[in-house]
């Protein structure tokens, strides 16, 4: 029963992953488009392309996550972490230009996402 209920919250996590990195994050800017650069110098409107931005750490996040779920359980600790660290960081770097409160679905999505991945990596039995 936890096996199965782990692969439902790593799919479901990976999901709205998935779904909040194409959403608004703030000022209807989507991830896709912020700067990794953002997590270490800060956050600015500058865009970016997708293969510099957010979207590196997120894919390789979910990539991770869902190698895990296959094979190992260590795999999908360090996919969940990888996606919770990258959006705390960020949300933490946001917190310095604009309110919390005007972070849009995108960030939040994000976040309960990484931490359903993260949640997944506990209850998964087997090996590390």
């Amino acid at each position: 029963m936890r096996a199965l209920i782990s692969w439902l919250l790593c799919l479901g996590g990976v999901f709205v992953v998935g779904l909040g990195a194409f959403r608004p994050w703030y000022e209807d800017r989507p991830g896709n488009t912020l700067p990794l650069s953002d997590l270490f110098t800060g956050v600015t409107r500058d865009s970016a392309t997708v293969i510099t931005s957010l979207t590196v750490p997120l894919a390789l996040g979910v990539l991770l996550a869902v190698v895990g779920m296959v094979r190992a359980k260590g795999i999908l600790q360090l996919g969940g972490f990888i996606l919770a660290a990258t959006t705390v960081v960020w949300v933490l770097r946001a917190r310095e230009v604009v309110d919390l409160g005007d972070l849009q679905s995108g960030a939040w999505n994000t976040l309960f996402g990484s931490l359903l991945v993260l949640a997944a990596g506990l209850l998964r039995p087997g090996r590390l």
